[in-house]
């Protein structure tokens, strides 16, 4: 299906039929990326009594129960309520149907090659990316006026998809970084990275922190109402071109503050 959508002053053509999946297929019986050594996902058939709800073991129907870690085994979108206490909704939260992206590719530096900041202290062979490396990049497409940013790192092999990262330590962004996708205005961030932060940042969070509104890294003054999403482990196959795109990110409404997710983009 064509479909024709108006964003800013232009108008798109965009074939339903040509979507590219961004997440990470999560496999419970096979490879799964890991974030701090988490549990593995699993699905297991439920059990009542005596009766094991497989098809394999004699039941009607498979009847599985599923326990994962929604934040560090696969694609996952999150909401400001990442960092506030009590209940929220990340199912509220995407209600756009299609989002203007861009898609940028980055090459992390060590942090010993920036003059930029971080807000705890870092090795400076430790690998970030920088505001500097995304202007130069998101620039490029400053008249298409992107709501959502979506960052593929390299080098981009298709096993990033299943790394435990405590072993293949990932880059991270800069305070700055944060700071000038903030002020771009992007309010939907895709990272194919397990987090925003450093892996240890002392629990401070403080990139997630600047993207959802705090003047001060250290500080709770967030935009509690923020509409804001952070995709991270999302996986961009290599044959993808940078470039503009319409963003739709699929989640079940979990009332959470994230839940499993599956964003796709569209050639315009």
């Amino acid at each position: 299906m064509i479909i024709k959508i108006t964003h800013g002053y232009t108008e798109y053509s965009v074939d339903t039929t040509k979507a590219i999946d961004l997440s990470i297929p999560y496999n419970f019986n096979g490879d799964q990326p890991n974030f701090y050594d988490v549990e593995k996902g699993i699905s297991t058939p439920l059990q009542t009594g005596k009766k094991n709800w497989s098809v394999v073991k004699g039941a009607g129907c498979n009847v599985l129960e599923v326990s994962f870690n929604i934040h560090c085994s696969g694609t996952h979108t999150e909401c400001v309520g990442h960092l506030l206490g009590g209940s929220s909704n990340i199912g509220s939260i995407l209600k756009d149907i299609f989002l203007p992206a861009v898609l940028v590719t980055i090459d992390p530096i060590i942090f010993k090659n920036t003059n930029e900041s971080y807000h705890c202290d870092i090795d400076e062979n430790e690998y970030v990316i920088t505001k500097e490396l995304i202007k130069t990049q998101l620039e490029k497409w400053i008249n298409f006026n992107p709501i959502a940013l979506i960052i593929r790192t390299i080098p981009n092999k298709i096993e990033k998809q299943f790394y435990r990262f405590n072993v293949n330590v990932p880059p991270f962004f800069t305070n700055d970084a944060l700071k000038y996708i903030s002020h771009f205005k992007i309010e939907h961030l895709i990272v194919d990275i397990p987090s925003l932060d450093r892996m240890d940042d002392k629990g401070i969070l403080g990139n997630h922190r600047l993207f959802w509104g705090a003047r001060k890294i250290s500080s709770n003054d967030l935009d509690m109402e923020s509409q804001k999403t952070i995709t991270e482990l999302a996986y961009i196959p290599n044959l993808v071109k940078d470039g503009i795109y319409l963003l739709n990110i699929q989640i079940p409404h979990f009332v959470c503050d994230a839940a499993p997710s599956r964003p796709f983009i569209y050639p315009i």
